[in-house]
């Protein structure tokens, strides 16, 4: 591996050098009013040609790349040192600016044995911390010289089959080599990229990885699905997630691959754990598919989701989202008692203010004592009925006492200075929690629990709800995340490992995977 690599101006790439590279100000461009910051006479000017690295100004200067935005990072060369099991590279950057331009250098570290990359002393994973930072000439050269390695290991080379780059493609080679894109929705196994087990249990070291991860879904892998797959990893959530309601129109399941319908799944914490998909609004949602498609077609079932989906995702208030939310659940309590006319308006609004406020109407007609309607209800506070091996998921991490140096006495160690795990035995703690936490647990678990389909275990640190984890029948973990359903990592993530290790929940892999306490 070479030492030096510097951005070539002619051929448009980042080639091996003798010497320390040199900063170079790229030109500043605005693509969309095609217009370029000229350095000569200090002021935009309309660009007249550009083509092959080569851009003409109106003022007739001529110039030759890099180009680049303004306010954006320019990396100009990078300095890579090879060490036994690891590469060290620093990354030489410029903040690009009219007005003021700044180096800025990057420290990253490969960690070919741990599996791990270090930014400037801290290991990362999140794709903002990795994303367009390295060069496809110097991912091209570690790549194959990892891949060499695996190919003693295994036997085998792996194939590189994804659309990420620099960084964010060698750590999916280093922790899947199998299956790389894995790495961007393990967390719909309940897994997690900081986990020093994360090869093993997500099958990344075996060679069927990938197809053991489709078999998982239930999906049977085209070219085109390996090829949707292989461009943007999210796409094949919400293709599992409608097969699952009852489509089986594939032109209608690959329209399913959009963003959209991935935010929507992913809202509602959608999970693969123990080959069993599971969300909070599943049961609702199949039944309301299954009922329309008894008195509609697969298309127009579809575009009445494809509605809800649409509202959901430019809803600007909360409340938008809970009455979603609310009108798919009331539907499964009301479906046998509407009329098939009342189920084709409902599938021709999707799920809105207007259902929801009609579905709450037909509710009180169903059921008066439910007492369903906004204006009326007070909710009660409902209490969960959890079997004590669930009850004993609760722990303190840490310990209970701290010696005084000077007395020797015990002090005990008050629970807001440890990390602190806690069941969930009331509807009205799910609320305090999807509150503080920003999730849906509050509106969108109640059913579950009471169906004893979840239990939900979270946990403070100095009065915070910091971790919140899905627990399944089995005492598998669906999923544990961090507010805002962040990955966990530093002590929160240190914490749950505690937790997992006490409660004896171990971790296999994933696709496969039954486990009880001992």
């Amino acid at each position: 591996m070479e030492k030096f690599w510097v951005y070539n101006q002619l051929s448009n790439n980042y080639q091996p050098s003798e010497k320390e590279p040199l900063s170079t100000f790229p030109t500043i461009v605005n693509i969309k009013k095609r217009e370029v910051y000229c350095r000569t006479h200090h002021c935009w000017e309309q660009i007249l040609s550009f083509s092959s690295n080569i851009l003409k100004v109106s003022c007739g200067k001529t110039y030759l790349g890099p180009f680049s935005y303004e306010g954006k990072i320019f990396h100009y060369g990078y300095e890579v040192n090879k060490r036994k099991t690891s590469y060290l590279i620093k990354v030489l950057s410029q903040f690009v600016s009219i007005k003021n331009r700044r180096l800025i250098n990057y420290d990253f570290e490969i960690d070919t044995t741990k599996k791990r990359i270090i930014k400037n002393n801290e290991i990362v994973f999140e794709e903002n911390d990795l994303k367009g930072i390295l060069c496809k000439e110097i991912t091209t050269k570690i790549l194959d010289e990892i891949g060499e390695i695996y190919k003693k290991q295994y036997g085998i080379k792996p194939t590189i089959s994804s659309s990420y780059n620099g960084f964010e493609l060698i750590l999916g080679y280093l922790l899947c080599p199998f299956n790389i894109n894995f790495v961007k929705i393990s967390k719909h196994w309940g897994l997690n990229p900081c986990d020093s087990d994360f090869t093993s249990m997500s099958s990344g070291d075996t060679p069927s990885a990938e197809n053991e991860m489709f078999a998982c879904m239930n999906i049977q892998p085209t070219k085109t699905i390996r090829k949707f797959y292989q461009i943007n990893p999210y796409t094949i959530i919400p293709y599992a997630a409608i097969k699952d309601l009852g489509f089986t129109d594939v032109n209608l399941l690959q329209k399913s691959t959009t963003v959209d319908f991935y935010q929507f799944f992913n809202y509602f914490q959608i999970s693969f754990t123990n080959g069993e998909i599971n969300y909070q609004i599943r049961t609702s949602l199949k039944q309301f598919t299954t009922d329309m498609f008894t008195i509609s077609n697969q298309k127009n079932v579809w575009n009445s989701l494809k509605r809800t989906i649409n509202i959901f995702t430019t809803a600007t208030k909360i409340k938008e989202i809970i009455n979603i939310t609310d009108g798919i659940n009331m539907y499964r309590g009301c479906s046998e008692h509407l009329t098939d006319r009342e189920k084709r308006d409902i599938m021709k609004e999707g799920f809105n203010s207007y259902t929801h406020d009609f579905l709450i109407r037909r509710s009180n007609e169903i059921s008066r004592e439910l007492a369903l309607s906004e204006k009326s209800k007070v909710e009660e506070i409902v209490q969960f009925t959890l079997e004590k091996q669930f009850l004993d998921l609760e722990y303190k991490c840490g310990d209970d006492f701290v010696l005084d140096k000077k007395t020797g006495d015990r002090i005990p160690i008050p629970d807001e200075k440890r990390w602190c795990f806690y069941v969930a035995k009331d509807s009205n703690t799910l609320k305090i929690i999807g509150s503080e936490m920003h999730n849906c647990v509050g509106w969108g678990y109640k059913q579950a629990i009471l169906e004893r389909r979840a239990t939900i275990v979270y946990a403070l640190f100095n009065n915070q709800y910091k971790i919140c984890i899905e627990v399944t029948p089995n005492f598998t973990i669906r999923q544990a995340f961090g507010p805002c359903n962040a990955q966990l990592e530093g002590d929160s993530y240190n914490a749950y490992c505690e937790w997992c290790a006490e409660k004896d929940i171990v971790r296999t892999k994933v696709f496969s995977i039954q486990v009880a306490p001992q």
